[in-house]
């Protein structure tokens, strides 16, 4: 004879699958979630990856070049002891995010992995200080 499975059990087995997937990082792309950002940079990292640094609240460079439909890594080198992220937007109201990065406190550095972006100018910007911003231009 089976097992009864209890709602307690089942409501059980459910938060376990919930709190596995937020370890992993899920999140991130569309519009909202808990951003993504690796400690460590991935094993197939590109030598070209696009970089940027926040110093002192501010970013050090106002445009990046990335290639178009191609998933890229973008390198953000927190050197702040204040928390900072990358966010990407279609739009330069910032309404239509493409990418959350996670915010994180330096110095430390995250390996952002963004999906691959149709040709243009994207708005990019740290969501916490809204002087913090610039352009993404895939091409």
């Amino acid at each position: 004879m089976p097992a009864r499975t209890t709602p307690l059990r089942r409501l059980g087995r459910a938060l376990g699958v919930v709190l596995a997937v937020a370890a992993c990082g899920g999140g991130g792309g569309g519009g909202g979630g808990g951003g993504l950002g690796f400690a460590s940079p991935p094993a197939s990292l590109a030598p070209n990856s696009p970089t940027l640094s926040a110093v002192n609240v501010a970013f050090d460079h106002d445009q990046v070049a990335v290639p178009a439909n191609t998933p890229f890594v973008l390198v953000f080198d927190n050197r702040d002891s204040v928390g900072h992220n990358v966010s990407i937007y279609h739009d330069a109201a910032y309404q239509q995010r493409v990418f959350l990065g996670s915010i994180f406190s330096g110095p430390s550095t995250r390996w952002y992995p963004v999906p691959a972006l149709a040709p243009g100018t994207y708005s990019f910007r740290c969501d916490i200080h809204a002087n913090m911003t610039g352009t993404i231009v895939a091409s």
